[in-house]
């Protein structure tokens, strides 16, 4: 494209160097919000990944899924790029055993995981992003079965308008706009953004427009936030769902929320408090051209309030907390539907020395399925400096959605008879946190029962969900970051994870979900100074998925250059190899993919 040409030739064509700090972000002393109990990251007991701003303006990534593809554990399985639809895997666990929030306030939809990144906010209002692998029921409840992904949104202490605007192949443009606007101890934005794009094969063309508004008051001791957000997508979705023929598929998802929440801060601890309501709708065409030959429509709300209180006590430090969640969906093909979960839990942090010691307790009641119990442990072990190492053991459960009880349609029936998914996972790790060198890694194994999985005997049998016995799983995961004092290397980074599932299906049947995880993923990103300030990142991936014989290459690289104080110009290239390759069933994903633009800060 011409544009792309143009903005390489703007890019090397550069005479001026500036400094540039090649020391690693220190990660030691960041707060984890996905923690009941206030952890630095340095005290932190579970296997957990930061993504920083650094990070998240460097990765050739434009859209969240992008960049959490670069994350050992995680497993982005795109129908369609760009954000317009993406399944979040978490050490082999469905996209239902996921957990996606924004500032702690969860994103789940009780029809569907297929859902959970239909998100309101841009990596351009992102902060920083918390990866916790393992599972999050003590913390989080349902659905954080096998991990979580907090996104933290950016609300800038000055005023400034920032934002980005992009063109690319297959008909491309975006542009994402925020106003910063503090007065005094109230800080807020708004942003705005959207995104179009032709498609990169037929009826795979798109529309996309978010809308977000947060707040910060500060008040003594108290200080108040405010969130409130929109998504609206319309795409095709050739292939996307129904198998691999069904080419006129089209989709529309609106996505609407708000939260409220509050911190206490005083001498004996912390009070947090948050209330927030999320509704989703949903249409489903088969024929895009005659929406009335099959049409599916879902309209889902939730809403809650919670409430955690931290301590301090002689023992060391304690957390108490609540939730109340109710559950709504009105739908065409599910039905209408509504169901209730009460949450209470207890944690205990013993300090002995340099060793850790947190036990905790869940206690999940909720109206479909009565009370259980999910208890966990952490044990965690601190030198003075550098290495720490960690281990913890958790139960974890995961209930079904609505469209596993209740989907019906022409190749798919759902399972009123389901029951909740249960496991209990073990880990083992460490992590060095050091001025040059960082790293960590961690083995797990998770013991599943009665996993929901669809399958059939018969290629012209219909799908359907069913409990099984048992899926055992085991993996390792390690990361290594190095920024050398060199003049051209500001750091790398070096992740590795290993995966290995018996899902123990029963003779004669197949699954649709099961067989699509990866098997082994390993990347290498680099983040280099050149000469003329500019910066440059190529990112390498190798992975293989267990319905796959032959592993995938990928190479992705972003290039950006800054014009004076308030622009950068920048090019990301994705897959620039031309590579053939799925992320999920039979769905292609595009080849090499150019596209750039412009940031702006003033």
């Amino acid at each position: 494209m011409k544009i792309i040409r143009i903005l390489t030739i703007t890019i090397l064509a550069t005479h001026q160097v500036k400094g540039q700090s090649d020391t690693i972000v220190n990660l030691a002393q960041v707060e984890i919000m996905a923690e009941r109990l206030a952890t630095p990251f340095s005290a932190s007991s579970r296997s957990i990944q930061l993504l920083t701003r650094r990070e998240i303006s460097q990765l050739p990534a434009m859209q969240v899924a992008e960049l959490l593809s670069y994350v050992p554990g995680l497993d982005i399985r795109q129908r369609g790029p760009q954000g317009v639809q993406a399944d979040l895997s978490i050490r082999g666990g469905s996209f239902d055993q996921s957990l996606v929030l924004i500032n702690g306030i969860k994103l789940s939809d009780p029809q569907t995981g297929h859902h959970l990144l239909n998100l309101v906010l841009q990596p351009e209002q992102i902060e920083r992003i918390e990866i916790l692998r393992g599972p999050g029921t003590r913390i989080y409840g349902p659905n954080a079965f096998s991990g979580t992904v907090n996104l933290i949104a950016r609300n800038p202490d000055k005023k400034e308008l920032a934002g980005t605007l992009s063109l690319g192949q297959f008909g491309l443009r975006r542009g994402d706009v925020t106003l910063s606007m503090p007065i005094g101890n109230w800080k807020q934005s708004i942003s705005v953004g959207r995104s179009a794009g032709d498609g990169y094969r037929f009826n795979t063309d798109f529309k996309q427009q978010n809308y977000l508004y947060q707040s910060s008051w500060k008040s003594g001791d108290a200080t108040w936030r405010t969130l409130a957000g929109y998504n609206d997508k319309a795409f095709g979705a050739n292939g996307f769902y129904a198998n691999e023929n069904a080419k006129d598929q089209y989709e529309e998802t609106r996505t609407l929320m708000g939260a409220v929440s509050m911190q206490l801060d005083k001498k004996w601890g912390q009070l947090n408090a948050q209330a927030y309501h999320r509704q989703h709708r949903d249409i489903y065409l088969f024929l895009r051209q005659n929406p009335a030959f099959y049409r599916n429509e879902h309209h889902t709300r939730v809403s809650a309030a919670e409430a955690n209180l931290q301590f301090r006590n002689p023992w060391g430090k304690g957390a108490v907390g609540a939730e109340l969640r109710r559950e709504e969906i009105v739908s065409n093909n599910l039905g209408n539907h509504t169901r209730n979960h009460i949450g209470l839990y207890l944690e205990q942090r013993f300090t002995l020395g340099r060793w850790l010691l947190t036990p905790g307790i869940f206690h999940h009641y909720m109206s479909d399925y009565g009370l259980k119990l999910y208890p966990g442990m952490d044990l965690s072990f601190h030198l003075k400096a550098g290495p720490s190492f960690f281990a913890n053991v958790a139960r974890s459960f995961r209930v079904p959605t609505y469209t596993d009880l209740f989907y019906v349609g022409p190749a798919n029936h759902g399972n009123p008879d389901l029951l909740p998914e249960s496991a209990w996972t073990w880990e083992l790790g460490g992590r060095w946190l050091g001025k040059r060198w960082q790293g960590a890694a961690s083995f797990f194994q998770r013991d599943a029962s009665r996993i929901i999985e669809w399958v059939r005997n018969a290629p012209q049998s219909k799908w359907r969900p069913e409990n099984y016995l048992g899926v055992n799983t085991r993996g390792f995961e390690a990361s290594l970051t190095f920024a050398p004092e060199g003049r051209w290397l500001s750091s790398m980074q070096v992740n590795l994870a290993w995966l290995n599932m018996d899902p123990n299906l029963p003779p004669g049947f197949q699954s649709r979900y099961l067989l699509e995880n990866l098997t082994f993923q390993s990347s290498v990103l680099l983040y280099l100074r050149l000469p003329g300030e500019i910066s440059l990142t190529p990112a390498f991936r190798l992975f293989r998925r267990a319905s796959q014989e032959a592993p995938v290459f990928l190479l992705d690289a972003q290039v950006s250059r800054p014009l004076g104080k308030s622009l950068t110009i920048f090019l990301v290239a994705s897959n620039l190899f031309d590579a053939v390759y799925r992320e999920i069933g039979t769905v292609p994903m595009p080849g090499r993919w150019l596209r750039g633009g412009l940031r702006f800060r003033l």
